[in-house]
């Protein structure tokens, strides 16, 4: 899924938890596996999982 940075910092990310095992937000492009989708560097997505099916 290609998200603004803005929206996917409203997104659980199933790596980081706090040290009472609750889930952290989404850390955009401080995160190692933030990739941008384009050269605008408008919309991105979690590398996670691979390259997002185009759509």
């Amino acid at each position: 899924m290609k998200i603004e940075e803005s929206e996917a910092k409203f997104k659980f990310c199933p790596l980081l938890k706090t040290s009472d095992d609750k889930m952290k937000m989404c850390q955009g492009t401080m995160c190692m596996m933030w990739r941008w989708a384009d050269e605008s560097k408008e919309k991105g997505y979690c590398g996670m999982a691979g390259t997002p099916v185009a759509g």
